[in-house]
């Protein structure tokens, strides 16, 4: 199946609008590759200038549609810090609260821990999506640069797209999801632990409490519990892979590929948590980390934390190893991890454990110092005990070495390391334990051999189930595109066969698995609903458990929190963003990008101008951003300027005969010309109330049309009557407060009166600007106005000159 048509489920169907544009470069590319099609054959001893310019146009798509995703991707990074940041906010205000007097907890702080777990849930589901996009972009790079490698033959573009754009530090090929994964998984068990803590509290002061009956444990789930208490990595790897199975037991092991390590591990926290993450009481929360940038992989190695040395017969070990079946490997009683007769393990900081099968059931132990393990394997030179600073007796020290010195066939045969992480489940009892481990960046060399150091091409998850624990995880991940089961599977056997390939043995099964694409197509985004009809709505993974008045919970429950709605089985998965229904624009199909044509022998240089119009050939015609200025815009000040020297001014007169109508004007661009035909006749329809005709409807008599004429010849207009009676009215009223002023206010008296005179006459100059911007005005309205004007100014002047006598 072709990549292009499964990117959409490959990536997050929701996010399918930042997918990188693969169908549409692809067919770019072949357009430009394939003869007859624009392709030009170059011409002997001369450089193909035509498929260098297409080079170069395809590097800028490439580098865009990186630019594109790449900001998207530091986006969503950004809006997940900040929810995680924000959950331990409020969880560190939840850890102040106390419980009420009786030793109750309300059902309102039940909710916030339900509430707040599934908020750092979705939280973890986001990056879980962000790891698959990310994923699923970074192969769409690699498939369409090998699509141009294959059809073109060249690899200068494929090494520059590398070197330039995606070996980049700070691409988003290059983002390290793991500061991010810890802060989730951290603030997610502490949610958890505060929860058991004030639990516990309030279960340990019930007054009336019933003593608990002890429960017998098998001898393996009390190994493996007490490992669990220890703290220690060592002791628990050493346990996980020493313990036989009990009846009930189960041995489950995976091939997990590089780029679903980081949704898995969201998978797996969602039923286990992390060992190294201690148990906090209320007053222990820990601090919010720090703010994380963005930083990139300094090294798509990931450090080793995790140490394995092994010693053994290899044509002893091999064969017995090839005659177990798969059955008994994960299922049968007594059966372990680790089948070789000498096992040393240690951890990044801690004490190495060495392991010796001693007997058929019995085995050995003894704990060194790691800088003594090569010593302790150095069959030529005698081992002290003193050497060792008392890390073991020498009882122990001599019934674990003895395996290794006392047989001449028993040699070391491989050495291990990887990057381990552990969990252990939510629900682990008496009864039951689950326990799982996840080995990333796998390597293996033969002993003294550091040529021969080979890497394990998948990560490894191994999840060992004892009892009644909750075996919903291997329900979930036998069903899950994540992981690849591989029933049977011996890293020892692996590693042995891998480095000593005898002949006379065949091949493991699950050799030609690790020369496979193990990554699966996810399944079908579908919508669930709820018997009502809605969005079913993540919850936590555990119920709530309300007392009698539902009011407060006093007693235990099956899981690590509270949660508000139990609608969910514990195999689904929380909150996930590819069960949601994505939105609507998510089904539209993408608009197809045109890719520029092909380039022409000879290009001359072009440089960009303000002046230059898309239209006019220019590069980039059609993807031009164009900005229209209007150039008779006018500002609002121009406006106010242009309205007051109207006042002044004299209208111009219609050129058009009084019996034509008007000239429509001409539609505009954006305009239809029905529209505007339509609007001007309704514009020049008449008024019509009812049965009434309209006035201006009836053609006037020519000699009523005159008559009024004549009779707007002797009129003054209004404005011009208004202006020059209110300078008349203005001149009057200065009079009279001139003449009826008191002595003892003359100063304001005559102030007053030089402000009436100007007004007055600004009045009367307006009035006359008026008529003067007025056409058809007969010669009696000019002599009333001039007789107004002149009885102004005189009357002002005269007052005017009585004020300064």
């Amino acid at each position: 199946m072709k990549y292009g048509q499964t990117l959409r489920q490959r990536s997050i169907p929701a996010w399918s609008a930042y997918n990188i544009d693969y169908d549409d470069i692809k067919n770019f590319i072949k357009e430009r590759t394939t003869p007859g099609k624009g392709k030009t054959v170059a011409v002997p001893g001369r450089s193909d200038e035509q498929a260098q310019a297409f080079e170069n146009d395809l590097y800028l798509i490439f580098e865009e549609q990186h630019l594109r995703i790449d900001l998207f991707v530091k986006s969503k990074a950004r809006e997940i810090q900040h929810r995680l940041e924000d959950a331990r906010k409020r969880l560190r205000h939840l850890a102040k609260r106390k419980p009420t007097a009786d030793q109750r907890i309300p059902i309102s702080r039940l909710e916030r821990y339900g509430k707040l777990e599934n908020d750092v849930l979705k939280a973890g589901e986001e990056i879980k999506s962000l790891s698959r996009f990310v994923g699923a972009q970074r192969t769409a790079f690699r498939k369409l640069l090998k699509k141009y490698k294959k059809w073109t033959g060249s690899t200068h573009l494929e090494e520059r797209v590398r070197r330039e754009v995606l070996d980049d530090p700070k691409s988003f090929t290059q983002y390290d999801l793991g500061p991010m994964l810890d802060d989730y998984s951290s603030t997610l068990h502490d949610i958890r632990a505060l929860y058991e803590t004030r639990l516990q509290q309030a279960t340990t002061n019930k007054s009336n409490a019933q003593p608990v009956a002890s429960i017998a444990r098998s001898a393996s789930i009390a190994k493996l519990q007490t490992s669990i208490a220890s703290g220690s990595r060592t002791d628990f790897d050493t346990t996980f892979a020493t313990a036989p199975l009990e009846s009930r037991g189960t041995l489950a092991s995976y091939f997990v590929h590089p780029e679903n390590v980081v949704e898995l591990q969201v998978l797996l926290l969602q039923h286990v948590r992390f060992l190294s993450r201690s148990a906090s009481t209320p007053t222990e929360i820990s601090s919010p980390p720090t703010p994380r940038t963005l930083r990139s992989r300094d090294s798509p190695e990931q450090p080793s934390n995790h140490f394995l040395t092994a010693a053994d017969n290899p044509d002893h070990f091999i064969q017995e190893q090839s005659a177990v079946t798969v059955d008994e490997r994960e299922h049968g009683a007594g059966s372990a991890l680790q089948q070789t007769k000498l096992c040393a393990r240690w951890n990044v900081g801690e004490d190495a454990t060495a392991v010796a099968r001693t007997g058929p059931s019995k085995l050995s132990t003894y704990r060194l110092k790691q800088k003594h393990v090569g010593a302790f394997f150095d069959k030529s030179a005698p081992f002290l005990p003193r050497r060792e600073s008392a890390q073991g007796t020498a009882t122990e020290l001599s019934d674990v070495r003895d395996v290794l010195t006392s047989n001449e066939d028993v040699a070391p045969l491989f050495s291990m390391s990887s990057n381990r992480s552990r969990f252990v489940g939510l629900s682990n009892s008496d009864n039951g334990i689950l326990l799982a481990s996840l080995d990333n960046a796998v390597s293996f060399e033969a002993a003294n051999k550091p040529e021969s150091k080979t890497g394990f091409p998948f990560a490894l998850l191994q999840v060992r189930h004892e009892g009644t624990a909750d075996s919903s995880l291997l329900t979930t991940l036998d069903g899950s595109h994540l992981v690849e089961r591989v029933r049977g599977f011996s890293m020892e056997y692996h590693a042995v066969w891998h480095l000593f390939k005898p002949s006379t043995v065949a091949a493991p099964f699950w050799v030609t698995t690790l020369t496979k694409d193990i990554r699966k197509l996810p399944p079908a985004t579908l919508k669930r609903t709820t018997s009502r009809g809605t969005p079913d709505a993540a919850v936590s993974p555990v119920a709530m458990t309300t007392g009698s008045n539902g009011s407060s919970v006093l007693g235990t429950t099956d899981g690590a929190t509270t949660a508000v709605e139990t609608s969910r089985h514990p195999s689904m998965g929380y909150g996930d963003s590819e069960s949601t229904a994505p939105p609507l624009r998510a089904f539209r199909k993408k608009r197809r990008r045109e890719y520029p044509e092909a380039a022409p022998a000879q290009q001359q240089a072009r440089y960009w101008s303000e002046y230059d119009h898309p239209e006019d050939g220019s590069d980039a015609g059609g993807d031009a951003y164009v900005i229209y200025i209007d150039p008779n815009e006018k500002s609002s000040f121009e406006l106010f300027f242009e309205k007051l020297g109207r006042l002044f001014s004299r209208k111009p007169r219609d050129p058009e005969p009084e019996g034509l109508p008007p000239t429509p004007p001409t539609p505009r661009d954006d305009e239809s010309s029905s529209e505007d035909e339509e609007s001007q006749l309704t514009a020049r329809r008449p008024k019509s109330y009812g049965a009434i005709p309209s006035l201006s409807a009836t053609p006037r008599p020519r000699s009523l049309a005159h008559s009024q004429r004549e009779l707007q010849h002797l009129q003054l207009p209004q404005f011009a009557a208004v202006s020059l009676v209110a300078s008349l009215v203005i001149l009057v009223v200065a009079y009279l407060l001139a003449a009826t002023g008191r002595h003892k206010l003359a100063t304001t008296v005559d102030a007053g009166v030089v402000f009436a005179i100007v007004s007055s006459l600004i009045f009367a100059v307006v009035g006359l600007a008026a008529l003067w911007r007025e056409r058809g005005v007969g010669a009696v309205a000019w002599g009333v106005a001039g007789v107004t004007l002149l009885v102004d100014a005189v009357g002002s002047g005269g007052l005017l000159a009585w004020i300064l006598a």
